[in-house]
């Protein structure tokens, strides 16, 4: 029997939200705390931490946005061209490489989220329902996830018969990939991948399938990206992606107090949007 949906939502698993709740609770504390660490006492960011951009969709200048809401030095606009949300900040690329790569508060808070025996069952149930919606599409072939975390997805793919890769910024989960036995190298997207993978950039050899999971939306230049995912997929071949969904029920009720307004979520994608993005690179 093909895998539902229902069965990753925590909202429809007996216990788990409430199982959740203390790790959830201690990441949001500890996400606070790393805000203000590049914050004024007013809640802008600190001089030569950010820079301001106009829209990364259609480059509407920024002046012409309509303000969305702000939080923690961000201010979110909606594009009158596009529609695109997005923050008009930006932390500096080297800045917030370096918060995926330290060992802080927040990493280590995320790191027991992600060890929490709920939160692991439900996400390697996820990561079997994308791999069997990809397998229904593709033959399997050789398989790239930019932002490969602790390898959940990669495991999934080789259980069905793909060739997996990733590329992953935290080198604790690259070290958990490779406690694995799973193929990762430790870098940030686009990058030189290793020789010994035998996919070469440009040419028939790319990836069948490449997938980008909560990544998106943490690229301050989406175009860019995704000009050098498409690089890496051979003729034919799919891309997999996941964002948050900023028109969600729980975010809209929320607003600035839900964990997707935070630094390192530069784009906030509606279907409309995530759509209009991928078409104007050349996905179908």
């Amino acid at each position: 029997m093909p895998l539902d949906k229902n069965a990753f939502d925590a909202a429809q698993q007996a216990n788990a939200r409430t199982a959740l709740a203390a790790s959830n609770l201690a990441l949001h504390h500890a996400a606070q705390e790393s805000f203000s660490l590049l914050l004024d006492a007013d809640g802008n960011f600190l001089p030569n931490v950010s820079h301001q951009r106009n829209c990364p969709l259609c480059d509407t200048p920024h002046e012409n946005g309509a303000p969305v809401l702000r939080a923690h030095g961000m201010q979110l606009l909606r594009c009158p061209a596009c529609k695109l949300v997005y923050s008009r900040e930006v932390i500096k690329q080297n800045l917030d490489h370096q918060r995926y790569q330290a060992s802080n508060a927040s990493a280590t808070a995320f790191i027991e989220l992600k060890e929490n025996p709920i939160y692991a069952q439900l996400a390697a149930t996820k990561s079997r329902y994308v791999v069997e919606r990809l397998s229904s599409l593709s033959k399997t072939g050789k398989l790239l996830e930019i932002g490969a975390s602790t390898g959940t997805l990669l495991k999934a793919a080789e259980d069905a018969g793909w060739d997996a890769y990733g590329v992953e910024l935290n080198p604790v989960d690259v070290n958990q990939c490779l406690s694995q036995n799973l193929k990762v190298t430790c870098s940030a997207f686009p990058c030189e991948l290793p020789v010994a993978w035998n996919v070469a950039q440009n040419a028939e050899r790319g990836f069948q399938a490449i997938v980008v999971m909560d990544v998106l939306e943490h690229i301050a230049e989406p175009h860019l990206f995704l000009a050098t995912v498409r690089q890496h997929l051979a003729p034919g071949g799919w891309l997999v992606v996941q964002v948050p969904n900023f028109r969600s029920l729980l975010l809209t009720i929320e607003g600035s107090r839900n964990n997707n307004i935070c630094h390192g979520h530069w784009s906030y994608f509606e279907s409309t949007t995530l759509v209009e993005l991928l078409g104007r690179n050349g996905f179908e």
